[in-house]
């Protein structure tokens, strides 16, 4: 009997978008964490929470809200997996902006480019090498967790 590969191109389908999505959004997040402004302290505890929090209770409180089964559809897998995936980016992103040097950024901003232009072209070219470590270890968890969830849901597959 040949096996079935629709569980594992699902899985890393899913896997590859929630990673994507979950780089950008923790990318992103990771530095405006490193910036000072009103309400870092809640938006920094609430990153952290969701570390703290397993990611099946995640997936559940997703798929059962207030006692109403959503349908299990790719957006729910996808939306579970990034918040899985994002508390572990944006603290591996956090670690990797912080450990830059600020005179590279500040030289360049003294030449007059702008915050974008220091993202692009200094600090991400600088931390991408523990971004991509970061954002394969996360792509590796969320293949294990969804074939798991797979296996669960059908010990066949």
């Amino acid at each position: 009997m040949p096996a079935d590969r629709y569980p594992l191109s699902l899985g890393l389908e899913i896997a590859s978008l929630a990673t994507v999505i979950a780089a950008v959004a923790g990318v992103w997040l990771s530095r405006a964490l490193l910036r000072e402004f009103p309400g870092k302290r809640t938006l920094d505890a609430l990153a952290t929470a969701a570390i703290a929090l397993p990611a099946p209770l995640l997936c559940y409180y997703l798929l059962a809200v207030r006692g109403r089964v959503w349908p299990l559809t790719r957006a729910g897998l996808v939306a579970a997996g990034v918040l899985s995936a994002a508390p572990l980016l944006v603290r591996s992103a956090r670690v990797a902006f912080a450990s830059l040097q600020p005179a590279y950024g500040n030289a360049a901003r003294s030449l007059g480019a702008s915050e974008w232009r220091v993202f692009a072209r200094i600090e991400l070219p600088l931390a991408i090498r523990a971004l991509l470590a970061a954002i394969a270890l996360v792509f590796a968890r969320l293949v294990a967790e969804l074939a798991a969830a797979f296996w669960l849901a059908d010990p066949r597959v």
